[in-house]
Order: structure tokens, then C-alpha cells, then sequence
């Protein structure tokens, strides 16, 4: 276990999470037929990449985490220590993904609402941010924590499994630290500037990765493929920082040429417009869409759908417009969802992971169904965040006339 949260992020590629959706993404291209040909689009045709690639989500079975269990597998320095230390490099790698077969309780301190890679960074970043939401009662929280033996069942028969729950008194710290990690997302991991910039360098990355495939870095499993050799740890943020710096300098493409310059120079893109809004996670019927504000809604709809047609109707050029939607909840459960209508045959990273309280009589439960939890009142909504930003463009009477004009379209509805 301490190994596995030593290694946990040894699998993580250049500029860290965002390289992950870019290589979901090529994955995805790849292997749909019915985006085969936006192979060959240039980013000056294809004017919704950025938005495309901005709000891909990355797959979970090529993440940063396989790609460690990989390494750890692989890698012959690695896997020799390890052997040698008498440590199943298999087994390491089955905890950092959260792997069934390994213990309930080691993938939990390492994938769950509150495990050690959380509590980690949100006291980290936070902290390097200049804001005070990381500031949880970590050690009060840590000795709250316990091991129960809980009654799951499995396949219609009763299994006691060892899992990670939580005191009572500790249920406000607890909270405490869950709003902590929302406000850290909504604020600060999800702020305006820092998702636009992030989209660039996406639309960057995937450009670059797409016009060298002959490249040992051109997919996930082309990487996989090099581990353990110089090629491999070469594959670093400086290497691949160069390599989108000399293919935009080298670029005809005025497109790339300005997503480069936006970057190399950090000017900070326009923000367009910000909306929010709280919406269920599940709609009370099954084939409508939740939604609180009508605005956000049609909004989000003339971005997708008429990108082109606003941009033309205020004189800017359509490619430079983006938009990232982000999207942010407490706990990964529903609230109606009971410990005791969980099984081993159906028992998900979501359900796994979800915070356990144990009260003063030994009963078990989830955080998230405790009705005098605050908790228990948030977690079926979501906060969705809609933000429209604009590149390479300083003209701030453009910048608001395309504001306005998405507005006036969405309040008519």
C-alpha cells in the first residue's frame, strides 16, 4: 500500500491530466468511423476542435493511473526493486487503479470522496494558490478513520468485507472538507482563465501529436509499447512543450500560429461569458433534461449548434471561439442509496468510494443518505459551469457585442 501511493502518479503524462484527454480523445477519433475524416481537417476548417477537445472527457482505462500500473509492470529498474523486496509489482499496480481484485480497503485510501491523493492536494494547492479552502482538520479527520468488517452482499449470500468508514464525530470535519474541495474546484481548478488556457494547449497538443504519426507518442498504447527505454523518460513537459513550439513556429496554419501565441506569451484569452447553474444529476423523468435556468440551457445550445452564424454576425473569426463546460458535485452517490442495497456483483468505483459513517451503536451508512447531513441535501445536484472565452482578439466593443448577442438569442428562447 505505501508503495502504491509512493507510485500512484508515476504513469502521469506532460502537462499532467490535460495530456489525458488529448489521448482519449485521439483514441476516440481513431476508432469511430464517424470521425475518421476529422483526421485531415486542419484547426482552420474545423472551427469547434477547440470546444471538441475541450470538453472531452478522458477515459478511464487509458489514464494516468493505468499508464503508472503499466510502468510499474514493465519498467525493468522498477519491477526488479521491487521483486527484490519481495512486492508483486502486479499487485502494486492493481491498487493504484482501483482494481477489484485488490483489497477493498487500499483501493479506497487511494479511490474514494476522501482518500490520501485528496486530502493531499487540496491542502497542497490550495495553499500554493493563496486561498484558505484546503484548510481541513486533517489529523482530527485521520483519527476518526477505522476498519469495520461490513456485511455486502454477494450474489443473493452475505459477505463480510473489510472497509474504510469513518466515525461519527468526525461527520463535520468531513463536510467541512467536501465544501473545501468544491469551492477548490469551482474557484480555482475550473476558474475562467485557467480552463481557457487549458483548451489551447488541448487544441496544441492534439494538433502536434496528429500531424506526427509516426511518432512512438502518437497513442496511448504507442507509449505503453516504449516503456523502460530512453525514448520513453524523454517524454517529458519540456520535451513536449518544444515539440508543439517548433510545429507552430513551422506552422502555415494562422489558427495554430495564434493558439501558440496566446500560449507562449500566457495572453490571457476574453471571457466571453460566465453562466452557472445547480441542476439535478438525474431528471425526475427519464427523457427530459434537468434544468434549473432556462439561459444556461439555450446558451449552451447556441455555442454548440451556431458558433459559425455568431461569430459571422459580429465580425469575429469563428476558430477563435471556445467554450469549456465544467461540471462539479460532492459525492459520487445518490442520496436514496442505502450501504445495506450494495453488493460485490454491483459494487462500482462510485459505490466503493463513497463516504461510510459509523455511528455510536456500530451501524454503518453512507455520509450521503444521513437525512440530518447537509450533505445528504446537495449531493444529487451538480454545479455546471458554462464559460465562452475568445483568443488572439483585444477588441472589447466585438468581445461585448457577441455577448449581447448570444444573450438576446438565449432570453428569446
Amino acid at each position: 500500500m505505501r508503495i502504491a501511493a509512493l507510485l500512484h502518479d508515476v504513469g502521469h503524462f506532460p502537462f499532467s491530466h490535460l495530456s489525458e484527454c488529448v489521448y482519449s480523445y485521439i483514441d476516440t477519433v481513431n476508432n469511430s468511423d464517424d470521425m475518421i475524416e476529422g483526421l485531415n481537417i486542419s484547426t482552420v476548417d474545423n472551427i469547434s476542435l477547440l470546444s471538441d477537445i475541450a470538453n472531452f472527457k478522458k477515459r478511464k482505462a487509458k489514464d494516468h493511473e493505468h499508464l503508472g500500473a503499466e510502468i510499474i509492470k514493465r519498467d525493468p529498474e522498477i519491477t526488479n526493486i521491487l521483486k527484490d523486496a519481495g512486492i508483486s509489482p502486479n499487485a502494486v499496480g492493481e491498487i493504484i487503479v482501483g482494481d477489484t481484485q485488490a483489497k477493498p480497503v487500499h483501493a479506497q485510501l487511494l479511490h474514494s470522496s476522501l482518500d490520501a491523493d485528496r486530502l493531499d492536494y487540496l491542502l497542497r494547492d490550495s495553499r500554493q494558490a493563496g486561498v484558505s479552502f484546503g484548510s481541513v482538520e486533517l489529523e482530527y479527520i485521520l483519527r476518526q478513520m477505522r476498519i469495520e468488517r461490513c456485511p455486502v452482499r454477494d450474489n443473493g449470500t452475505e459477505e463480510i468485507v473489510e472497509l474504510v468508514v469513518f466515525d461519527c464525530r468526525g461527520q463535520h470535519a468531513i463536510e467541512h472538507f467536501l465544501m473545501g474541495r468544491y469551492f477548490q474546484y469551482t474557484q480555482v481548478v475550473q476558474h475562467k482563465t485557467s480552463v481557457a488556457f487549458e483548451a489551447i494547449a488541448k487544441a496544441l497538443m492534439y494538433s502536434v501529436l496528429k500531424n506526427i504519426p509516426d511518432s512512438s507518442y502518437k497513442s496511448y498504447e504507442s507509449i505503453v509499447d516504449i516503456i523502460g527505454t530512453d525514448e520513453f523518460y524523454m517524454f517529458t513537459d519540456d520535451f513536449m512543450w518544444q515539440q508543439i513550439c517548433t510545429f507552430a513556429e513551422s506552422s502555415k496554419d494562422e489558427n495554430i500560429k495564434a493558439l501558440w501565441d496566446c500560449l507562449s506569451q500566457r495572453k490571457k484569452p476574453s471571457n466571453v461569458l460566465s453562466l452557472t447553474d445547480i441542476i439535478p444529476k438525474v431528471s425526475s423523468h427519464p427523457k427530459a433534461k434537468p434544468v434549473n435556468n432556462s439561459t444556461y440551457l439555450l446558451t449552451r445550445w447556441l455555442i454548440k449548434n451556431m458558433q459559425r452564424e455568431l461569430a459571422e454576425e459580429v465580425g469575429i473569426d469563428p476558430s477563435r471561439i471556445g467554450y469549456v463546460e465544467s461540471k462539479v458535485h460532492l459525492e459520487s452517490i445518490p442520496s436514496h442509496l442505502r450501504a445495506e442495497d450494495c453488493s460485490l456483483d454491483n459494487f462500482p468505483d462510485e459505490v466503493r468510494g463513497a463516504i461510510r459513517i459509523i455511528d455510536k451503536e456500530g451501524v454503518i451508512s453512507f455520509l450521503a443518505s444521513d437525512s440530518k447531513s447537509l450533505i445528504n441535501k446537495m449531493v444529487d445536484y451538480t454545479c455546471n459551469t458554462l464559460d465562452i472565452f475568445i483568443f488572439g482578439y483585444d477588441d472589447k466593443e466585438k468581445i461585448k457585442l457577441l455577448r449581447d448577442a448570444i444573450l438576446q438569442k438565449a432570453r428569446k428562447g
